[in-house]
């Protein structure tokens, strides 16, 4: 059997079984797209809806799964047999999610897990921006409280570890005529959406 996490934000069986159903890239599958679980019961616990259930990534990651979803509902038949999760994992602190094409959703998720305390879920704030703990040595980001209670640091040294975001939320991505720069601006519902792009000619 499984070693569960506990859901903060449960739903039933048969929401599972529906979301299962209706969007199949939940389900774990191998490389030719064939289901790894066919246990019923299995499977609604071993699945990517269920990847980060009991941690702090639990909200972020059903809040991406939601505008997901919605954006998986507005595509056609062909676009959405091709859609797939190719790796979800935790990298360098930070979740990373790779899927079969980009949404332009995975990079706003992974933007905002740098600064979402990875144990309780919480955003740490401080003048409007927000604040996170890092460890050295194995990458993690916690809030404060979350930081001296797993013995990282003491309430002195919880100095060192703290980080402010300075800079807007953005990336840029470099191809060989152009570097494209995206800057983000919060919504209220504590995500992303596209406050400006901007082409640059390289060279």
């Amino acid at each position: 059997m499984f070693n569960y996490n506990k859901s903060k934000y449960p739903i039933t069986d048969e929401q599972m079984d529906l979301y299962l159903d209706k969007y199949p890239f939940l389900n774990f599958t191998d490389i030719n797209g064939n289901l790894t679980i066919h246990d019923s019961v299995e499977r609604r616990h071993a699945n990517y809806y269920a990847l980060w259930d009991g941690t702090g990534w639990e909200e972020l990651w059903k809040k991406y799964l939601t505008k997901l979803f919605s954006l998986y509902d507005s595509w056609n038949e062909n676009k959405k047999k091709v859609f797939k999760f190719t790796d979800v994992k935790e990298k360098y602190g930070g979740l990373r999610i790779y899927t079969s094409f980009d949404t332009g959703l995975e990079n706003i998720a992974e933007s905002l897990s740098e600064w979402v305390c990875a144990e309780c879920g919480k955003i740490s704030r401080e003048d409007g921006k927000r604040v996170i703990w890092t460890t050295s040595g194995w990458i993690i980001n916690l809030c404060e409280d979350c930081m001296i209670e797993r013995g990282f640091c003491s309430n002195i040294l919880a100095k060192k570890f703290k980080h402010i975001q300075e800079k807007p939320f953005g990336y840029k991505q470099y191809d060989k005529d152009f570097i494209k720069t995206v800057i983000y601006k919060e919504t209220d519902d504590n995500w992303l959406e596209i406050d400006s792009e901007t082409k640059e000619k390289r060279g």
